[in-house]
């Protein structure tokens, strides 16, 4: 018994004898340093994972009261039918004939989108005494935003929305059948007056086409209804669908 036991204890002592002279120092080296770069490497990606998955809390936007500017028409600076790249959204678009009335319109339904749809306190800078519509669009003719920044300023507002009409043709026939459609451009922005930035801004660029050529957009013909548009129906529906992602405070 003390035999077997002796011969175990000499065999196990020449294998980890045999270990440690056999062993290549390089070789471990590079296990070691292997295995160091997975833990490092394992940690990395929980802290990531940690930074991912927690919620980024939004910049409050600060904005109570808003500076509507009148819509201008780029026919003012653009010949009809040139393609241009749109000063809000720098997207190219293509400028059209506007019909009489058109910023008018589009102001009304401005204005009445910031009544119902937003806790804001809407300022239509035309109604503003001493401003005339006349004026105020051969002013913006040039498209300054540090003009609309001290337009914000001098009337206490926390941020400017303004836009520009590129396209407001009107169709020609009726709602059964038309033999030219309805064709709007329109863009808009908001400035933020306090750091001049601009935190939001969208184009609507459309013509309307039968069903049949464009099956992509059967949702949104639904619900526009099975008709040809006038140029103010399209219009409304560009308006409800570009003001849809529209900056609201966060509650």
């Amino acid at each position: 018994m003390n035999g077997v036991n002796m011969r175990c204890l000499v065999n196990t002592r020449y294998e980890r004898w045999w270990v440690l002279t056999h062993l290549d120092p390089g070789k471990t080296w590079q296990r070691m340093a292997g295995f160091k770069l997975f833990i490092c490497a394992a940690v990395a990606f929980c802290i990531l994972g940690c930074a991912a998955s927690s919620p980024t809390r939004p910049r409050p936007l600060n904005i109570e009261t808003v500076l509507v500017l009148p819509f201008t028409m780029a026919t003012q600076r653009y010949e009809i039918g040139t393609t241009v790249r749109c000063l809000e959204c720098d997207v190219m678009v293509q400028t059209g004939t506007i019909e009489a009335g058109a910023d008018e319109f589009m102001n009304r339904k401005l204005i009445a989108f910031f009544k119902e749809k937003t806790p804001y306190t809407a300022i239509p800078f035309w109604t503003v005494e001493g401003i005339s519509s006349k004026n105020l669009s051969q002013s913006l003719r040039g498209f300054d935003r540090r003009l609309l920044v001290q337009m914000g300023k001098s009337l206490h507002a926390d941020a400017v929305v303004s836009g520009t009409i590129y396209r407001f043709r009107q169709r020609v026939g009726t709602r059964a059948s038309v033999s030219t459609p309805a064709s709007v451009a329109f863009a808009m922005e908001l400035i933020r007056v306090a750091d001049g930035r601009v935190i939001w801004n969208r184009a609507f660029d459309q013509t309307q086409h039968s069903l049949d050529k464009d099956l992509f957009k059967i949702g949104t013909f639904l619900k526009r209804g099975v008709k040809w548009l006038t140029a103010e129906e399209l219009a409304a529906s560009g308006l409800h669908e570009t003001m849809a992602s529209f900056p609201l405070p966060s509650r």
